[in-house]
């Protein structure tokens, strides 16, 4: 981020740059046949953008809300004129794909919002099997892969994703700034019946401009890019496989802790679990937001609370990229238990870093 600064709108080494990380972010995520664009905006851009360019008003969108973010969808349709068909469904396991199925045979909805990974409750949804179904109904699928790229395999080509979004801070361990959006072939047809008229999230305005003349449609921001594009090569040298390899480890980790220690999860079993997060549910009579003060105060480690019903009974341990090691989290565990002490659970921190090592040596 700290290389010199050109003027990105006219350096052609600038150009040569993004293309390249398109593609490092294609071989990713698994896609050949989608196009790939970085955006200067916090991922939550890109999640708007989706919508705005593939509905249209009074349109109905079958939007999958099993948790904070998924439910979020819907005001986001609600939003922009469409009409959310919400399919409620437990906060603590993945979506069935068959209540998918009923739900689109039974709403006539052409679009489909998914939440890979619903980090308020580190909940991880079966992206694959999801996505099937849709195919099959010959739905488009918009995903929310803000919180799972780069920590868990997603295949855009194989498993029939139409719009995948993702964002530079998370998993990647980027500075935040920078949407990542593919959009595939079905998605095109649709974008361009739809022929959404604004500017700063027209899909068709970087097509038209970026793929077709080499023009930026806005000045782009290079450090952002630098950083992503770096993240990327670090990924790319470890292995994308043993990355992936690393965070189920780390999830295991995570899960034989709180196990060791007598907490409860809050997803249902561990197959519904995000690797790149662990939510538990706090002991009664232990205060949150005093327990991420203490953390974070005393003990120099930033936990995360949670969101709508689970705000207040829910803390959190992200294990992504970088952090999803043995290091990170016998730091997180250690402040956790001493912070749990301070409210009067017995946490021994010395079970939580044996249960953390004898995965790691497994």
């Amino acid at each position: 981020m700290a290389r010199k600064a050109t003027n990105p709108d006219l350096d052609p080494v600038f150009s040569d740059q993004y293309n390249e990380t398109r593609k490092k972010l294609a071989e990713l995520v698994g896609t050949k046949k989608s196009d790939v664009y970085i955006w200067t905006g916090e991922a939550m851009l890109g999640l708007e953008a989706a919508l705005v360019n593939t509905m249209t008003r009074g349109e109905k969108v079958l939007v999958i809300a099993n948790g904070v973010f998924g439910e979020a969808f819907a005001d986001l349709v609600k939003m922009h004129g469409g009409n959310p068909v919400v399919l409620e469904s437990s906060w603590r396991r993945s979506v069935d794909a068959s209540e998918v199925e009923r739900t689109l045979a039974s709403s006539g909805a052409e679009i489909v919002t998914l939440v890979h990974c619903d980090t308020p409750s580190a909940l991880l949804n079966d992206l694959e099997s999801v996505a099937r179904v849709v195919k099959e109904k010959g739905a488009l699928l918009i995903v929310d892969a803000v919180s799972s790229l780069g920590g868990v395999e997603i295949k855009v080509d194989d498993w029939g994703v139409d719009i995948l979004i993702g964002g530079s801070q998370k998993v990647l361990n980027a500075p935040p700034g920078l949407t990542i959006l593919t959009v595939s072939e079905t998605a095109w047809e649709k974008i361009d019946r739809v022929d959404y008229k604004g500017f700063y999230m027209s899909l068709k305005l970087w097509k038209d401009m970026l793929d077709s003349r080499g023009i930026f449609p806005y000045t782009f921001t290079q450090p952002l890019l630098y950083a992503l594009d770096e993240a990327l090569n670090i990924i790319f040298e470890e292995g994308v496989q043993n990355v992936y390899k690393r965070h189920l480890k780390t999830r295991d980790a995570s899960w034989a802790v709180l196990d060791a220690l007598g907490l409860e999860p809050f997803p249902e079993a561990i197959n519904y679990s995000s690797p790149t997060v662990t939510a538990i549910e706090l002991p009664d009579g232990i205060d949150e937001a005093k327990l991420r003060r203490v953390a974070w105060e005393k003990y120099g480690v930033m936990l995360a609370g949670s969101w709508g019903r689970l705000k207040g009974r829910v803390v959190r341990i992200g294990h992504m990229g970088v952090q999803a090691s043995a290091h990170y989290l016998i730091l997180g565990y250690t402040a956790l238990c001493a912070a749990l002490n301070e409210q009067g659970y017995p946490a021994d921190a010395s079970k939580a870093v044996d249960a953390i090592l004898s995965c790691y040596r497994s």
